[in-house]
C-alpha cells in the first residue's frame, strides 16, 4: 500500500516538488540540479522519475524498496529518495512521457529497444 501512494502522490510535480523541498538538504540540491541539466523543473523531473519506476520496476526493485522503506519514520520521503536516488547519477536514466511517447513498437519504436523493464 505505502509503495501505490508514493506513486499516486508524488506523480503529481506540485506533491513532488513538496516531498523534495521536505526531505531537503544535499537531496534537494542534487535533484534541483539534475532537473534543471535535463530542462525541466524539480517537480517534473521527480514526478517522471516517479511514473517510470511505478511502470517499469523489476520485483526485486519493489521488494528493495519495501525493504528501504521498512520502519522508516517518514517512509514516503525515503520511499522517494529510493526511487529518485538512480535518476541522479551521471548517466541517471531520464524519460519524460509527456515529451515523448513510452518507447516501444506500439508507438513507433523499432522493437529491438523493446520497453523498459523487460
Amino acid at each position: 500500500m505505502l509503495i501505490a501512494d508514493l506513486v499516486h502522490s508524488c506523480s503529481n510535480a506540485h506533491v513532488a516538488r513538496a516531498a523534495v523541498a521536505c526531505v531537503g538538504g544535499e537531496f534537494a540540491d542534487r535533484v534541483a540540479a539534475a532537473a534543471e541539466k535535463k530542462g525541466v523543473d524539480v517537480g517534473r523531473f521527480v514526478s517522471a522519475i516517479v511514473r517510470n519506476f511505478a511502470r517499469s520496476a523489476s520485483r526485486e526493485a519493489l521488494r528493495a524498496l519495501g525493504r528501504s522503506v521498512a520502519n522508516a519514520d517518514q517512509p514516503l520521503l525515503r520511499g522517494l529518495v529510493h526511487v529518485v536516488e538512480p535518476a541522479l547519477e551521471d548517466n541517471g536514466l531520464f524519460f519524460d512521457e509527456d515529451l515523448c511517447p513510452t518507447p516501444g513498437p506500439a508507438n513507433g519504436w523499432p522493437s529491438q529497444f523493446g520497453h523498459a523493464g523487460h
